[in-house]
């Protein structure tokens, strides 16, 4: 395959590992490079019969239902609107082995928290099992995901062995160069599309999940960030004006509007606001309902019957990856409304990195099936949580936890509390922690954000649900809160989870909605886009402030993306590559300081004082390719924008 080539990322070789690396990207298609460690067998158990697991190190499985469960690397890449994605593949080194000892295990699917976990269903397809068909059928596989903020996603799946069951041999590739060619499609849509779609917080989270992010984004300048906030009059009118004001002050563009100028009905909102996603010269990255059912109704969700806020941001028919981050303020009064508003104006105005309490956080897990629900938690925490310095109480049932320690956990003050287990609409079920016990709370100003891993939690449609109790109670609760409307499973709240907290914090995106939509693509990727991956965007909706910036214990980096916007103030060509010129404008002592995208300053090109227009070199060649932030502060404020380094 022959394109003009974008290098984006040299190659290293680690035979010990596997790996998917990028090694070129234009606008005609992909290169990866793909690396396999040995492959190894053990055997396991399902429903009485014997088969075998596949361990792959650096790789995942597959879980496809019924289909076996054969190692898998995966990659998220940016395409051309309407092209098709082409493979070709390269094998560099491919042997064959023995097969396993027993069949390969199958792909299952999780059994609901409202069961036991062994109540999963399992089926053996037959073509493989019976009739011994070679899976997968290719090395390559492509899964058009369709589009997200304007953006044509694929996810790419390569899998390094094949598995021939009638002779119980596998071919294993342990090098190979993958090559994607962009079969037709439409650059100019492609480049429109993005233009008008281009928002701050979406790049940031696109750029850490797209491997050829920047391919299609060069010499887009950063907007501000447009927030839509749609509501009863009722509480619009006048409720959330403090709130409306403190969120212009960090950069955001806000538009307000009751229902009366939306219409009342969901076709009627749904309208309005995919009207403004689609139409609008500044088109909302964030929206904001206002109001519980009674008085703006929950959209429907068509995976169980129940309610989902997902499709007011979808635009497209048949997508389900919103368009923009999307959060409700369930509340019945105006006073609730600007509670919770004034929760999210005193957090983001008070509360910082180095506040003591933001250190402390709390899980916790379920008595029945403890192995998996302690298990992820203490995966969060040996990951993401210790690593960064913060303190942890482990309420676990198992080992004598009670409500007790909880009230006393969250009375101290914590930043983040995660629940995982059973659940109900006005409650935690499994280690029946109730109201009588939420009512002991008094964590008045160190209100945290509560994850509810849960059946029912999040059901907002019921009278006072659980998550409204959290979010719009005097004096007491959450800042917000994640919960899931429907009943909820084992596995993928497990793998959810894990997602979330790798995005908020080993990623750095420290928005609600932006870490936690990646926990539910972790869940589209473990099923590649199959089993219940659109039950979970549908399930697991937002009670409060999709915006509202998160702080990170020890961090002292950019974490309001919206306060910088000022391109204004920072002229750089974009892709950068070796000696980039930069234009400063500004008056009096300044400085220009470069970080990478989880918020670390990777260097100061420029102290010094300003007067008028600048122009510098800023060199390069030195930087790891990726996404970068130049924040320039000067005379009291900040201006930031950001480059893609492609060297």
């Amino acid at each position: 395959m022959k394109f003009s080539v974008l290098a984006l990322l040299s190659v290293v070789l680690v035979l010990q590992a596997s790996d998917l690396s990028i090694m070129e990207s234009s606008t005609e298609g992909v290169v990866f490079h793909m690396t396999a460690a040995q492959p190894r067998f053990t055997n396991t158990s399902l429903r009485g019969d014997r088969f075998s697991s596949v361990h792959v190190a650096g790789a995942d499985n597959l879980s496809e239902f019924s289909m076996p469960r054969v190692p898998v690397l995966r990659a998220w890449i940016e395409i051309p609107a309407g092209a098709e994605v082409v493979p070709e593949i390269s094998e560099k080194a491919i042997t064959e082995i023995d097969g396993p000892m027993w069949p390969i295990e199958p792909g299952i699917m999780s059994a609901s928290k409202n069961e036991p976990r062994d109540a999963f269903t399992m089926e053996l397809d037959p073509e493989v099992y019976q009739n011994g068909k070679v899976f997968p059928d290719s090395r390559v596989r492509i899964i058009y995901a369709g589009t997200m903020r304007g953006r044509n996603l694929a996810l790419v799946e390569v899998f390094p062995m094949r598995w021939d069951p009638s002779k119980n041999k596998c071919t294993f590739m342990s090098e190979a160069t993958i090559s994607l060619t962009f079969r037709g499609g439409d650059l100019a849509k492609t480049y429109e599309d993005v233009r008008h779609y281009y928002a701050p917080h979406f790049e940031r989270m696109l750029s850490a999940m797209t491997a050829n992010y920047g391919t299609f984004e060069n010499g887009v300048d950063t907007p501000p960030s447009p927030y839509l906030i749609v509501g009863h009059k009722d509480f619009v009118s006048s409720a959330l004006n403090d709130f409306v004001s403190w969120k212009e002050d960090q950069g955001f563009k806000m538009t307000m509007v009751d229902l009366d100028s939306t219409g009342s009905t969901v076709s009627d909102i749904q309208s309005y606001i995919r009207n403004a996603i689609e139409n609008w010269d500044d088109p909302p990255e964030f929206v904001l309902l206002v109001g519980d059912v009674d008085y703006l109704p929950g959209n429907t969700a068509t995976k169980y019957d129940g309610v989902t806020d997902l499709y007011y941001v979808t635009v497209g028919s048949d997508d389900y990856f919103p368009d923009a981050y999307i959060g409700r303020f369930s509340v019945t009064s105006a006073e609730q409304a600007q509670r919770m508003a004034d929760r999210v104006v005193n957090y983001e105005r008070d509360v910082t990195g180095s506040t003591s309490w933001v250190q402390h956080t709390c899980w916790i897990a379920s008595e029945d099936n403890n192995n998996i629900t302690e298990g992820t938690h203490n995966y969060c925490i040996t990951e993401y949580v210790d690593p960064k310095g913060y303190k942890y109480v482990k309420v676990y049932p198992k080992s004598g936890g009670k409500p007790s320690d909880v009230i006393t956990s969250v009375n101290n003050g914590v930043s983040m509390l995660t629940f995982s287990g059973h659940g109900s609409q006005t409650y935690w079920q499994d280690m029946q922690f109730k109201s009588s016990d939420f009512n002991q709370l008094k964590n008045v100003g160190k209100f945290p954000g509560v994850l509810s891993h849960a059946c029912l939690t999040g059901d907002f449609a019921t009278s006072t649900a659980w998550c409204e109790t959290w979010t719009r109670t005097e004096g007491k609760g959450g800042l917000w809160f994640w919960g899931s409307v429907p009943s909820s499973y084992w596995d993928e709240d497990d793998i959810q989870q894990k997602a979330e907290y790798e995005y908020f914090l080993d990623k750095s995106i420290n928005w609600p909605m932006g870490f936690l939509n990646p926990g539910k693509r972790a869940v589209y990727d473990h099923y590649s886009g199959g089993g219940r991956s659109k039950y979970y965007y549908e399930g697991y909706n937002l009670m409060g402030d999709p915006s509202v910036a998160m702080a990170i214990w020890g961090s002292t980096a950019i974490d309001r993306e919206t306060r910088t916007v000022s391109p204004g103030n920072i002229t750089v060509n974009n892709p950068a590559m070796g000696a980039t010129l930069v234009t400063l404008n500004g008056d009096g002592p300044a400085e220009l300081s470069v970080f990478d995208i989880t918020g670390r300053l990777v260097e100061v090109p420029f102290r010094g004082d300003l007067r008028g227009k600048r122009i510098m070199t800023w060199d390069t060649s030195d930087l790891v390719p990726g996404m970068y932030f130049l924040r320039l502060e000067n005379g009291g404020e900040a201006y930031t924008t950001k480059v893609m380094v492609i060297n």
